[in-house]
């Protein structure tokens, strides 16, 4: 269960949208992928079993038909090693290969739930742009690898830059290349990813009852840069991004004190359109959504849309603009979204290793 620069790695927060978008990709694109999926951070009081038990609900059709699947319980790390089995021992009746994720500045215990947790599909070793900025990843990662006795060989490796929504390609593609210059044993690994997000915070940059276009920044490095090897790049990463989300995510929205306006984010070859109504308060987004994907679908914008055949995503738009029941919601234009991204991206890197 290796892959290469032919393959996608999507990182998506356990959340119903993004669950509910793998359950509708194509079984070809399925096996194009291996998604990193992160329980996401727990705000308030909620106990953490009840908030496991969450991020696990229809999770079944997602990752069915998947080769396999990273695991990342990160976010949920305040709650100790209890939390982290508890993730993995659900991954384990899913019939599903996974492989758990760990990093170098997490507590130990997290790195040892992980190390008992693993199976045929091997440990994975995240390493962020904190672990890179701090001038010792050399010392320090082989000192981790050495600790808890990881094989580069049989261990899948992920070089994490973050958010990198202020940066331009070719400014990615030089920070990324530091990173992967200073990893250690780079030809070793079983697997190497190189994860970004260049999708904004929020979109606030696009007025509403308007749209917009934003770079898919992170994409375009690794496709002018890194999906071949060259005299600097010994060995081409695997591309991964976040999607049509932020890596900050939404689970701090209080939609008491914050408003949330109806959207449609829809990637194109090089970047997002982003379609921007109304604040739900003033208008609920059953009302505006079929207007919104009818400007996709047939109006102003229709050239950038990929076509009612192109994807279930791209059905459900043209359903949406026909006035079909309930596609009004966010949540489910966020699996919509999600799914017609992961199935561009994947296209877009089959295309580039066509013969």
């Amino acid at each position: 269960m290796t892959f290469g620069p032919k393959h996608y790695v999507p990182a998506l927060k356990l959340k119903t949208g993004e669950k509910d978008a793998l359950a509708i990709l194509s079984s070809a694109t399925k096996q194009s992928i291996t998604p990193i999926l992160q329980v996401v951070e727990r705000i308030g009081t909620k106990p953490i079993d009840k908030h496991i038990e969450t991020a696990f609900k229809k999770i079944q059709p997602a990752v069915a038909g998947l080769p396999r699947f990273f695991i990342d319980p990160v976010e949920i790390a305040p709650a100790g090693a209890v939390a982290a089995k508890a993730v993995f021992n659900g991954c384990r009746s899913l019939g599903v290969p996974f492989t758990p994720v760990v990093g170098l500045s997490r507590p130990p215990d997290l790195t040892n739930a992980a190390m008992q947790a693993v199976g045929r599909s091997g440990l994975a070793v995240r390493l962020t742009r904190a672990d890179f900025e701090g001038g010792t990843l050399a010392s320090s990662f082989t000192a981790y690898l050495a600790t808890h006795s990881i094989s580069a060989a049989a261990t899948d490796l992920i070089v994490d830059l973050g958010p990198v929504e202020d940066m331009i390609a070719d400014g990615i593609a030089t920070l990324a290349e530091s990173f992967i210059a200073s990893v250690p044993h780079l030809a070793r690994w079983k697997t190497l990813t190189l994860l970004g997000s260049a999708f904004p915070k929020s979109m606030r940059h696009v007025d509403r009852d308007s749209h917009g276009y934003v770079d898919r920044a992170e994409w375009v490095a690794w496709r002018d840069h890194f999906r071949k090897a060259g005299p600097s790049l010994s060995r081409p990463p695997t591309f991964g991004d976040w999607g049509i989300q932020h890596p900050a995510g939404v689970e701090t929205f209080d939609p008491v004190k914050m408003q949330a306006s109806a959207a449609i984010r829809y990637a194109t070859d090089s970047k997002w359109l982003l379609i921007k109504g109304r604040g739900t308060r003033k208008m609920s987004p059953a009302k505006q959504m079929p207007g919104l994907a009818a400007q996709l679908a047939t109006g102003q914008l229709r050239k950038a849309f990929a076509g009612a055949h192109h994807c279930a995503a791209c059905a459900l738009i043209v359903a949406a603009a026909n006035g079909a029941p309930k596609l009004g919601s966010l949540t489910k234009w966020r699996q919509i979204g999600t799914a017609h991204h992961i199935t561009t991206t994947v296209e877009a890197i089959q295309n580039l290793h066509a013969p």
